[in-house]
């Protein structure tokens, strides 16, 4: 089971990846920001060159999970990068066309919360965001991968409603592998990451 977390910058999608890697899940953390950090690949420098990066490592991380029977959640999907594309109304690149969206489960795309954290990385404002997360929820929904939205509230209970959301969608319980962390989890939850 592959579970995408997606949405704009600053909603939230990392502080939620964190917390279902404190409960032992395994996750695929995102690379754009990773290539920023880096430095010598900046988006607003080379779109292009940007996003073929990230796609590259995304392609990359996705194919060593290939044998993995855990639920993956991550931090991003391949065609967050589409999203960009469209939003920068650049041509999108054919190879868009030819990735399988069939291996995602589900997509949860986090809405927008009330503050947008801007600094040297992340450069757009709450506007860009707003506008992407529909882009995003395009690109998935028109490829048939449900959507569920994730609301804006405290990490916390955002772990929580994923985590029964896929719970709900795997028909069966779900464990963390860290049963005893502190997070007021329903006991519900937690009960195995291994699904039958």
């Amino acid at each position: 089971m592959r579970v995408v977390i997606t949405g704009g910058p600053s909603v939230g999608k990392t502080t939620i990846i964190t917390g279902l890697a404190q409960l032992g899940f395994t996750v695929v953390e995102e690379f754009a920001t990773k290539i920023l950090k880096e430095g010598e690949l900046l988006p607003w420098v080379d779109r292009v060159a940007f996003q073929t990066e990230v796609l590259r490592r995304q392609l990359f991380a996705e194919e060593s999970l290939k044998c993995t029977e855990e639920i993956v959640f991550l931090d991003r999907g391949l065609f967050d990068g589409e999203a960009y594309y469209i939003k920068d109304k650049l041509p999108t690149p054919e190879i868009f066309s030819t990735l399988d969206a069939g291996k995602y489960t589900v997509a949860f795309l986090i809405e927008p919360l009330d503050t947008f954290d801007q600094n040297d990385i992340r450069r757009e404002n709450i506007e860009f965001t707003n506008e992407i997360t529909t882009i995003l929820e395009e690109c998935y929904r028109g490829r048939g991968v449900t959507v569920i939205r994730v609301p804006a509230m405290p990490p916390e209970p955002r772990v929580e409603f994923v985590l029964m959301q896929v719970r709900d969608l795997i028909g069966t319980k779900v464990k963390t592998k860290a049963p005893d962390m502190p997070l007021s989890m329903d006991p519900e939850l937690k009960l195995s990451l291994t699904v039958a």
